[in-house]
């Protein structure tokens, strides 16, 4: 798994560790997963989309694995990559890197 980790830029202090960029072959980047810090530690979310239904925010997956065994050995080794990730990164505010537009809005 080829994955590029960046630090959300709002809300350093909310439960969202870390944001992630993933090639998933032939050319093919599935931006927006999320590396979350929660109750029970870390776990690593796929993108999703809000919408409004009977009054309450629901939220869609954007990626569905085609088996559940699938999305877990998937989301595992998404938390290995960041794991390594982190262990050898620099802070982004002793480094001021920038970030990749990739939670920017797209038109």
């Amino acid at each position: 798994m080829n994955a590029n980790f960046y630090e959300p830029r709002y809300n350093k202090e909310g439960k969202i560790v870390a944001l992630a960029d993933v090639d998933v072959g032939d050319g093919i980047i599935v931006k927006g997963f999320r590396v979350i810090r929660g109750e029970k530690g870390l776990f690593a979310s796929v993108p999703t989309k809000s919408f409004a239904a009977e009054g309450r925010t629901r939220f869609m997956p954007q990626v569905v694995f085609t088996h559940p065994d699938l999305r877990t050995r998937f989301l595992e080794s998404l938390l290995d990559a960041y794991r390594q990730w982190s262990e050898g990164r620099v802070p982004a505010a002793a480094s001021d890197a920038s970030h990749p537009p990739a939670d920017e809005l797209v038109e």
